[in-house]
Formats: C-alpha cells, sequence, structure tokens
C-alpha cells in the first residue's frame, strides 16, 4: 500500500489536473465553433491597420508578420521561481497555461513539493468566470476563490499574457487608449467585466513592462484586495522563428515592499495547439 502511495504522489494528474484539462477541452471545443479569424488568416499590414503604432511595432519586432494568426498559445514556464508569501522563500516550480483568443480565456497550472508532497494549483478563466484552487496531496483542497474579483483579475492577466499572443490585440472585446511615445492604455471587457493596464515599450517598440490597479490579491481564499501588480519582460530572444521575452517577473506593489512572486527564464511558446492530448 505504502508502494501505491508513493507512486500516486509521484506521478501527474489527480482531480485538480483532470478539471483543468476538462476546462481546456472546453475553450477548445467552443474555439472551433467560433474562431476569431478567418481560415488562414495571417498578420499583414492590412490585418494590424488599426492598431496603435506601438501594438503594430510590437508585432513586426516579434517576427508575426506573414505567419498565421494564432488562435491560443500553449505556453511553459521553466526554470521558475514561486513566492508563496512576502516573507516566504520562493520554491521551484512547474507551471504552464493554455490561453485563448475567440474569448480571453486562459488556464495555468502550477505543480511544486512542499517538504516532498505534491502542491497543485489550477488558475483560470473560462467565459468570463475566474477561480484559483489549491491542492495538497492531489486530494486535499487548500484554498478555492471565486467571484467578480477573480473574474476580474484573471481577465486583466489575459491580456498581459498577449504580449506573448498579439492576436487577442485585435479583438473587438480590447480597445486601445495611447498615453504617450511609450506607453499605451488597454481595456479588456467580457461578461460585463473590464479592466484596464498599460503597456510600456522600449526605444525599439518592444513590450517591455505591463501595469494594472485592476487585479485582486487573493490571500489563500480569505479575502481580497486591489494592490497594484506589474509583469516585466526581458532578454527578447529568438525562438521557433519569433523574437519574444525570454525572461518574465511578476510582481506585486505592496505598500511595505516590492513582492516578486514569480520569476522566470526559460520561456517556450507553442501557438494553435488543438487537441488535448497534446497538453502534459
Amino acid at each position: 500500500m505504502l508502494a501505491i502511495i508513493v507512486i500516486y504522489l509521484a506521478f501527474p494528474g489527480g482531480k485538480l489536473w483532470r478539471q483543468y484539462l476538462k476546462d481546456i477541452k472546453c475553450s477548445m471545443t467552443e474555439g472551433k465553433n467560433q474562431r476569431s479569424a478567418p481560415e488562414q488568416a495571417v498578420f499583414t499590414e492590412e490585418y494590424i491597420a488599426e492598431l496603435p503604432v506601438l501594438l503594430r511595432q510590437h508585432i513586426i519586432n516579434g517576427g508575426y508578420m506573414g505567419k498565421s494568426v494564432m488562435d491560443n498559445m500553449l505556453i511553459r514556464f521553466r526554470n521558475t521561481k514561486f513566492r508563496m508569501g512576502v516573507d516566504k522563500e520562493p520554491i521551484k516550480i512547474s507551471f504552464m497555461q493554455v490561453n485563448f483568443v475567440f474569448r480571453p480565456d486562459r488556464h495555468a497550472f502550477l505543480t511544486a513539493r512542499i517538504a516532498g508532497i505534491p502542491l497543485q494549483a489550477k488558475d483560470s478563466i473560462l467565459d468570463g468566470f475566474g477561480s484559483m484552487t489549491g491542492m495538497l496531496a492531489k486530494t486535499v483542497q487548500l484554498f478555492r476563490s471565486t467571484g467578480a474579483e477573480m473574474d476580474q483579475g484573471q481577465l486583466i492577466t489575459a491580456l498581459a499574457d498577449a504580449v506573448f499572443m498579439p492576436s487577442l490585440f485585435l479583438q473587438k472585446y480590447v480597445s486601445w487608449t495611447v498615453v504617450d511615445d511609450h506607453t499605451i492604455e488597454g481595456q479588456i471587457s467580457w461578461k460585463g467585466i473590464s479592466a484596464k493596464g498599460r503597456f510600456t515599450f522600449d526605444d525599439d517598440g518592444s513590450i517591455i513592462r505591463f501595469d494594472t490597479n485592476d487585479r485582486y490579491m487573493d490571500n489563500n481564499g480569505k479575502g481580497s484586495s486591489l494592490v497594484p501588480w506589474y509583469v516585466t519582460y526581458s532578454d527578447y530572444k529568438a525562438q521557433n522563428g519569433y523574437f519574444q521575452p525570454g525572461s518574465v517577473s511578476v510582481n506585486w506593489k505592496l505598500p511595505e515592499a516590492i513582492n516578486t512572486y514569480f520569476v522566470s527564464d526559460h520561456i517556450e511558446v507553442q501557438y494553435s495547439v488543438n487537441e488535448v492530448n497534446r497538453i502534459g
């Protein structure tokens, strides 16, 4: 019996993972029925003409021109450290997510170990419904957060993720306001929920930062509050025919200090994944 338990804990899977795959399958099925772009659509000057200049330049810099407009994105963050609290030491995690374009669905999954015991967390928004769930040893639910605050937080995170999936920039549920020569504010709206964030660009027109005041910080299911949140994108490099950030850090701007709680410097992106069995 002990051996069975050890094997069960050692390998991926469990109730939360199955729900994660179920949610992705739901988004994929709906996406196939409601494509956000015509078949064979590609990034062209005409296709992106209505975007602000800085966003167009980011797409050009990224090597997207002449390539297919993606319906979704599978992104894996390797060599990743995660801090569970401002006073906690960062731990090594595995983190992956699948983002969609036809609607701002986003499904992220985290795995780690604490004292050898598996920790899993699912962080997602499915057709406007945001949720975050944590499980210990694949069976004990540590927390589950839902509600309007979670819907809004997940929605604005989907906008930040569009740095890697620029077809989302062109969707009707996103609007843009030029702030200055290096800053553009985006507003994303879905199912009655809206949130705003600002992209900052370097002198070459590549996105280097995203800031928002519309993301709630969750206290492990014990309430939440609005806290300034920002993401930095750096170390741009060529990968799979694109030129994309190689490093990302995610941060809460707390009154007492900056809490950098997620850092990754090995990022792999795959577009238009249409089979759940290709995820794992």
